[in-house]
């Protein structure tokens, strides 16, 4: 597991108090904001508010009671009220007998008739998915080769059309207070939207289960580092409105019903002494001896009973380990690392076999690096293919296909095959390491509801069973 993964793991469990919690993937987004550059005219330096200076009026013109002000402006006695009270805590209104205004409170009058108008540009930025409006915001840039841009569903305002930011102008003027240092501004008009781009930030959408256990798939949002629950929020109020905005991001392969039956009615044994079983105890005991390990908030007393629950834990982990051969399990986020790992450490042999090839995985990166390997004179074994009834499922991408092909007509040491009916998702990298997975390492495929599925795998480390795992392999062939 990544340290990045670790990181995100620690947060989610503190945060949502999960010390079970297990992140099995994350993906980069750019959340879209439009920088918005305005032309605008305002009044400065009003200390009052104008409910506080009309009260004010109404004291130095001998309007001494509350009763009295309230009738003269026509308004809610508890309004008055109110106001009063803001005055007296403000030291600009006493209250003895009658109300009178402070020495402050006239010195103030006096300058709220004297008001400077200015006329400047200014930047807002304006939240493109809710239409949050902010005087600042610190992006961290994503482009379109760094992350799956999110497309904007509040409409985006037109250069000089002033009329499509007129519900922003409460916000526009409490934001000129805060620029301008001023006490008080007062917005006059909006002159015109000089300029007006969409700018996307940074955000990491990391996926978990609460405990090893759990079907369900949540996710939180990530942005500079830390938990910003607010773009969470953003995302399920558009979902719950029927605006799916992560569709194209949650990737993952749909198996058809016909495959479903078959692996669900399948043997418990993976391959020759490693069974499903063996690979959710792995998973659930190690969750639990890793929330075992954040001891900070117990006792002495709790913590003697926990390293005594860890060691027995250990104990049942380290049996199956080696019973079973699995020296590690990882998710969905890990496969790829893997994948990759092969191509670049390999020095005799790779084998990797999945049921499909879409050209979204098999891409030029990936060409790229399977070439280095084959260069490297390692013997490179691709396999695939799956029986299925027409229409069904995911199909194969004939032009990621024909690039394969042509590398193995390029490489003698390349053997590019299509078997004739696989469920297998395998890599074996030499002796170094193999896996066993549920993730299809050659071909993705998008959800069409906001659901995420953990592809769980094992890692072999054990010589014997990684040439036994390769052996299977090249038994497609006969």
């Amino acid at each position: 597991m990544s340290d990045l993964t670790i990181d995100f793991q620690n947060k989610i469990r503190k945060y949502h108090s999960l010390p079970e919690a297990v992140v099995i993937d994350y993906k980069k987004i750019g959340y879209p904001f439009y920088v918005v550059i305005l032309d605008l005219t305002y009044l400065s330096n009003r200390n009052l508010e104008l409910q506080e200076e009309f009260v004010i009026k109404c004291i130095t013109n001998g309007l001494v009671n509350q009763n009295q002000i309230s009738n003269f402006l026509g308004v809610d006695d508890h309004f008055v009220e109110k106001v009063l009270s803001g005055l007296i805590s403000k030291n600009l209104v006493t209250k003895e007998e009658n109300f009178r205004a402070t020495e402050i409170a006239l010195d103030a009058l006096e300058r709220q008739t004297v008001l400077d108008t200015v006329s400047e540009t200014e930047t807002f930025y304006i939240d493109a998915l809710n239409g949050k409006l902010y005087d600042y915001f610190q992006f961290k840039k994503v482009g379109n080769n760094d992350a799956y841009l999110l497309k904007a569903e509040i409409p985006k305002p037109r250069k000089g059309k002033v009329e499509d930011v007129i519900n922003y102008y409460e916000e526009i003027e409490k934001a000129l207070g805060t620029l301008s240092r001023q006490n008080r501004v007062e917005l006059i008009q909006v002159n015109n939207i000089e300029k007006i781009y969409t700018q996307w930030h940074e955000v990491i959408l990391v996926f978990y289960k609460n405990h090893p256990d759990d079907t369900e798939v949540g996710y939180e949002t990530f942005s500079r580092d830390s938990i910003q629950v607010d773009y969470r929020k953003t995302i399920e109020q558009l979902y719950a409105q029927g605006q799916k905005v992560l569709n194209d991001i949650l990737r993952f392969d749909i198996t058809n019903n016909e495959e479903k039956a078959e692996i669900e009615n399948s043997n418990n044994e993976v391959i020759k002494g490693v069974f499903k079983d063996d690979i959710q105890a792995v998973e659930r005991l190690t969750i639990k001896i890793n929330a075992l390990n954040e001891t900070d908030s117990f006792t002495d007393n709790q913590i003697h009973s926990i390293n005594e629950q860890r060691e027995t834990l250990s104990k049942q982990l380290k049996e199956i380990k080696t019973q079973s051969k699995i020296s590690e399990i990882i998710h969905t986020s890990e496969h790829r690392n893997y994948l990759f790992k092969a191509l670049k450490e390999a020095k005799n042999r790779i084998m990797i076999i999945s049921p499909w090839i879409r050209s979204n995985v098999v891409d030029i990166n990936f060409l790229a690096k399977l070439e280095d390997t084959l260069v490297r004179e390692c013997q490179v074994y691709i396999l695939y293919g799956i029986k299925q009834k027409s229409g069904w499922g995911q199909q194969n991408d004939p032009f990621a296909i024909k690039q394969l092909e042509d590398l193995a007509s390029k490489y003698k040491n390349f053997k590019f095959d299509k078997v004739k009916n696989t469920h297998r998702k395998i890599i074996v990298c030499d002796d170094k390491f193999g896996i066993v997975t549920s993730f299809n390492f050659l071909s993705f495929r998008a959800d069409p509801s906001l659901t995420y599925r953990d592809e769980l795998g094992v890692i072999l480390r054990d010589k014997e069973t990684i040439d036994s795992l390769f052996q299977s392999g090249l038994s497609l062939l006969s």
